[in-house]
């Protein structure tokens, strides 16, 4: 989707619970056997007391609007992203999530694309901005809580370790702080990584353990769909904002917020070639955020300012689905 600039980033913001989750905690419990069994750049996660996922997300929001100069009422539409609900839970969480925010005749949605919802919540009123010229302010947003699973959040920490909070963006007409010129997504829906890929841990070097023949195909499959994801959305949303890969002015690609190992091994290969050194997990003290980890990686690209004018940035984001994203951003006018 070509956005030339029309639509940008104003604000943003990151609402991380005080609690957290360490790996002690995961060998006191008995889900890892050695605190050597985590990702090396994750120690401890938030982790949620109490809060709900609506409250985390209508602080997000509150905290990206005010920083914006602006109010819940001034809303015209409102994205939210989710993984996780504990049990059935009857309601539902947009509607809840508009009643904590007091936001008046908002239209709001609900996007439930697994881990890269974030992304498909930014997408959906990206496409509604574009296309109605009634909607000027829009916010999207993302929340989860792994509160449910406890220590249970480390049991696969190759891959990824849950952390708890929400993110939040609020997009605007024009090219705000963040402008956006280019949105892909992609997903192969035969394929999930999460699920029939439990055993991918197994893949990565000098890793050991009970293999599955049939899940491991199923995981050599999902990963294989996965990293053509991320190539062909990369490639796309580079040549939808009229770039190349090897352009100088590409300063920085920010990755989803997913375990080193599995970064490693299944993430920067299928970059473009001129494009691996760049790529980092900024933050990854957060944990995997759920569906938000390209709302925080938007959060951060704003907070810390990795692009300068003339610059661009790229927001990569994918997991379970299998579905990905890739978001091209150069600074705005703010």
């Amino acid at each position: 989707m070509r956005i030339a600039s029309a639509v940008g980033v104003l604000s943003s913001a990151l609402w991380l619970p005080a609690g957290r989750s360490s790996v002690e905690d995961a060998v006191i419990d008995g889900v890892l056997d050695d605190v050597r069994d985590a990702p090396p750049d994750v120690t401890e996660v938030p982790r949620t007391r109490g809060e709900t996922p609506e409250f985390m997300a209508a602080e997000a929001v509150r905290r990206a609007l005010a920083e914006a100069g602006r109010a819940p009422e001034d809303l015209d539409a409102l994205a939210y992203a989710w993984v996780l609900r504990a049990g059935n839970a009857p309601y539902s969480p947009p509607f809840r999530l508009a009643k904590e925010l007091s936001v008046g005749d908002c239209s709001t949605v609900g996007v439930v694309q697994a881990c890269n919802g974030g992304a498909a919540a930014v997408e959906t009123v990206v496409t509604r901005m574009l296309t109605d010229d009634r909607i000027g302010l829009a916010a999207a947003v993302s929340s989860d809580t792994f509160e449910e699973y406890g220590s249970q959040r480390w049991t696969a920490p190759t891959m990824m370790v849950g952390g708890d909070g929400a993110a939040a963006v609020v997009l605007c007409r024009g090219p705000g702080r963040l402008a956006l010129r280019s949105l892909v997504s992609r997903a192969h829906t035969c394929a999930d990584i999460m699920e029939a890929g439990q055993d991918l841990r197994h893949r990565l070097p000098g890793a050991d353990g009970p293999q599955d023949e049939r899940r491991l195909k199923e995981a050599a499959h999902s990963v294989e769909r996965f990293g053509a994801c991320l190539t062909s959305v990369v490639e796309e949303a580079l040549a939808d904002a009229n770039l190349d890969a090897a352009d100088p002015g590409i300063t920085a690609v920010l990755l989803p917020r997913l375990a080193t190992p599995f970064t490693e091994t299944f993430v920067r290969p299928v970059l473009p070639a001129p494009l691996r050194e760049k790529a980092s997990v900024p933050d990854p003290h957060t944990g995997h955020l759920g569906a938000g980890d390209a709302l925080a990686n938007l959060e951060f690209a704003r907070r810390r300012a990795v692009v300068a004018p003339g610059e661009h940035l790229l927001v990569v984001n994918g997991g379970q689905g299998v579905a990905a994203s890739c978001m091209v951003l150069t600074p705005g006018n703010g």
